[in-house]
């Protein structure tokens, strides 16, 4: 937390996951295994002076990393993925 002039507060706060080499099913397949996964989270938010109303910037895998993240093996080998990166502008206000 960083307090600027004139009664604004700046806030920043991150969060990351990291996954090393896994294998979905117990025999090994190129298409359901992965190397590694690395997933990075960020909130960037300003606290305006009135002390109720609160601007920020949100962003998920901000890294942009692509990876498998399960399957489903039965006859049409079925795999799904992580979500994609996004970001997000979120505007509170407290009463």
């Amino acid at each position: 937390m960083l307090d600027l002039p004139a009664g604004f507060r700046f806030v920043a706060a991150t969060d990351w996951a990291y996954r090393s080499r896994v294998q979905f099913f117990l025999y090994d397949s190129v298409e359901f295994s992965d190397d590694w996964l690395l997933e990075g989270g960020l909130r960037v938010a300003c606290h305006l002076p009135d002390g109720d109303t609160e601007v920020a910037l949100i962003g998920r895998n901000i890294l942009n990393d692509t990876s498998p993240t399960g399957g489903i093996d039965f006859n049409n080998l079925t795999g799904y993925v992580n979500e994609p990166r996004f970001w997000s502008l979120e505007l509170v206000r407290r009463f």
